[in-house]
């Protein structure tokens, strides 16, 4: 992408955007047999919300631990599988951290289901407001941004119009045009964004690369080495929800081939 990344600013010691000591994510599961939804679903509902049958537990994420300082670029890497996504998403605030301790420092902004909150039964209009208050924003801040979502967009013709009237670039074009409306201090990304039709696509790269100059830090998921080299400073190694390695990217890298080398 031809970014050169942020470096950290000079200072003795930054407060960091993220302080990330030993999180995990346990997440609790009936096993097959418990499973009673058809054949007793009063039972299953019982011990759905009241716990009285024992669940297992399933480790998604095990004593993960870094920091993103200021002007930090880090790149998530690991197989599908690895925890990359369920790490963003904690990063996000939508999951918590079942032990250890996450702090923030800054306004958090993740881009992935874009188009969450939207509904294809409103208006483009009134879907605007709809994401935008799911994202946080008060109506008096979000009315200060819909001129220029709908100018983004190009939809202002049909921006009054139910969004199931409409094809699937310009649903595309609205929901990135209102999920990048406002600039976080931590950009999250589950994958560089990069959609729409040839003409849209120019819009939504410059807009892309404002958001990642304007950050003070990113996070990266991506199978893109390119990308991850072109954008990102450090890089955390992830391999069955176990951190192996976070460090310097090209090191990580290297980390992360020499993992799937030594695999039987």
């Amino acid at each position: 992408m031809g970014i050169e990344p942020k470096r950290a600013a000079k200072t003795a010691s930054p407060q960091p955007l993220l302080h990330v000591e030993n999180i995990c994510l346990h997440v609790p599961i009936f096993q097959a047999s418990d499973r009673k939804m058809l054949t007793n679903p009063g039972r299953f509902l019982t011990d759905l919300y009241l716990s009285r049958t024992k669940r297992g537990v399933v480790t998604i994420l095990e004593n993960i631990s870094f920091e993103l300082k200021p002007g930090d670029r880090l790149g998530i890497i690991g197989a599908n599988g690895a925890g990359k996504s369920t790490l963003l998403r904690m990063l996000a605030g939508i999951y918590k951290p079942s032990s250890g301790s996450l702090t923030v420092n800054g306004t958090v902004k993740g881009l992935f289901a874009i188009s969450l909150g939207m509904n294809p039964e409103a208006t483009g209009l009134e879907n605007i407001y709809m994401r935008g208050l799911q994202m946080g924003l008060s109506f008096k801040e979000i009315k200060a941004m819909v001129p220029g979502v709908v100018e983004f967009s190009e939809l202002e013709d049909a921006i009054e119009n139910p969004m199931n009237t409409y094809s699937t670039g310009m649903i595309t074009r609205l929901a990135f045009s209102v999920s990048t409306m406002i600039e976080p201090d931590i950009l999250l990304l589950d994958e560089w964004i990069g959609t729409g039709d040839a003409a849209f696509r120019d819009r939504v790269k410059a807009r892309m690369d404002s958001l990642l100059q304007n950050s003070r830090g990113l996070v990266l998921a991506t199978h893109n080495a390119p990308l991850m080299k072109s954008l990102c400073t450090h890089g955390l190694v992830l391999s069955k929800g176990k951190m192996i390695f976070y460090g310097e990217l090209d090191e990580a890298l290297d980390a992360y081939a020499n993992n799937v080398h030594a695999r039987p």
